[in-house]
């Protein structure tokens, strides 16, 4: 699970209640309007047309393009990277990537938005499984771990948003780390007009 952080707690509280407008646009199947482009919204107040014009310069979808992340790179993943040894990236037969994700009109990779969400203390398992509302401990405290679940309804994308923030919370609290202030936890983010 993420690295507990008031300013965790506090966008996942904020861009929960955002959700809760039916004034907000909610769509699942767009990378802006789904439950990551939604906290990517909050956190990084890039508009919906800018996250999703970033977003479709590579393939995959939030948790793909989350493990497609350099920061990843040097992380254990499920299949290991082939290995080219110490040649310099110039050499003929060195690995490059293809695709370095940038958005044609601003010159800005995806991966900003990433890293965005990442300083909040997220990682690229997070990140997908905010997309589909999966985290087991998560899924425990709301006691919908046995039970069908749909990570597209807006409903259950609140639920799982203020329930990891509980979570989180009471890890804080645990550790006797409190905020500064209630300031700093009601502090609101500029937002991006949709």
């Amino acid at each position: 699970m993420a690295k507990a952080s008031w300013d965790l707690i506090r966008i996942l509280r904020q861009t929960a209640t955002r959700l809760e407008s039916p004034d907000i646009e909610y769509k699942w199947s767009h990378f802006a309007h789904c439950n990551c482009g939604h906290l990517a919204q909050v956190k990084t107040g890039l508009s919906p047309t800018e996250i999703q014009s970033r977003a479709m310069e590579r393939e995959g979808d939030w948790g793909e393009q989350a493990r497609q992340h350099p920061t990843t790179w040097n992380r254990p993943m499920d299949h290991p990277r082939p290995d080219y040894g110490d040649r310099i990236a110039l050499d003929e037969g060195a690995w490059e990537p293809e695709n370095i994700g940038l958005c044609p009109a601003t010159s800005l990779p995806f991966d900003l938005v990433l890293d965005e969400l990442y300083s909040l203390g997220l990682d690229a398992t997070d990140v997908a499984n905010l997309e589909r509302l999966s985290d087991p401990r998560v899924r425990r405290h709301l006691g919908t771990n046995t039970i069908r679940f749909a990570h597209h309804r807006r409903e259950n994308v609140i639920a799982y948003m203020k329930g990891w923030a509980e979570l989180l919370e009471a890890e804080l609290l645990e550790a006797e780390l409190v905020p500064d202030s209630q300031e700093e936890m009601m502090e609101p983010l500029h937002l991006a007009a949709e």
